[in-house]
């Protein structure tokens, strides 16, 4: 069996495909290729719209697989894709709650920012249990949402950034700001969280599996 993760943001031409990108890309470095499947999904989102020119514009200047995005076309969040994913990555706390809200089963605890799912991987990734790494990945996950609470969690950080006048930015640890609602948060900054949060991801997931095998 393969393991489902959605990423998840408002429109599904920006953060979100950035998310799905940057997993499916760190997941494959670490051996889950044939493992994992990764979609992505728009709370707000229209069908069949082409990612963002900036982000085109910003992957293709970083080095990005910038293919994956080219071929991207948005996805309206529905009942059916938060039922069949197994982890659901969304791009902050409000559409967490919003996910929430529709109170699918079991879709609380299988419900993390990208940023908090990072943070609680790290933490819980040695107590993973399973003999596959689809047993393993959801056992990660079930430890990730019982850890909630119990993991300290900083609060805010102040990131920088280039738009004048505010240069810095005071950004909650768990969110990645949607560049085409807050102007102080420009497409460059999404980039810089969502990509390392990606790769962090995967390495505790890769090192969890890792330290689970006999």
């Amino acid at each position: 069996m393969t393991f489902t993760v959605l990423a998840v943001c408002a429109a599904n031409v920006c953060r979100s495909p950035l998310m799905a990108v940057g997993l499916e890309r760190s997941f494959l470095a670490r051996g889950f290729g044939g493992d994992v499947v990764v979609r992505s999904a728009g709370v707000t989102a229209t069908q069949d719209a082409a990612v963002c020119s900036e982000v085109e514009r910003l992957t293709r200047a970083r080095g990005l697989p910038w293919l994956a995005l080219g071929e991207h076309r948005s996805t309206p969040l529905t009942d059916r894709l938060i039922d069949r994913a197994d982890l659901i990555l969304t791009a902050d706390r409000r559409l967490r709650s919003e996910i929430v809200k529709r109170a699918r089963p079991g879709a609380t605890g299988r419900t993390f920012t990208l940023r908090e799912a990072a943070a609680l991987a790290d933490a819980t990734s040695f107590r993973i249990q399973g003999h596959t790494v689809d047993e393993q990945l959801r056992s990660l996950t079930a430890q990730m949402n019982q850890s909630r609470g119990f993991t300290d969690l900083p609060g805010v950080e102040r990131v920088v950034t280039r738009a004048l006048p505010w240069r810095r930015l005071e950004v909650h640890t768990h969110d990645v700001p949607d560049a085409h609602d807050e102007p102080r948060a420009p497409h460059g900054l999404v980039c810089r969280l969502v990509v390392p949060a990606t790769e962090r991801l995967a390495t505790s997931l890769a090192h969890g599996v890792m330290a689970s095998l006999p």
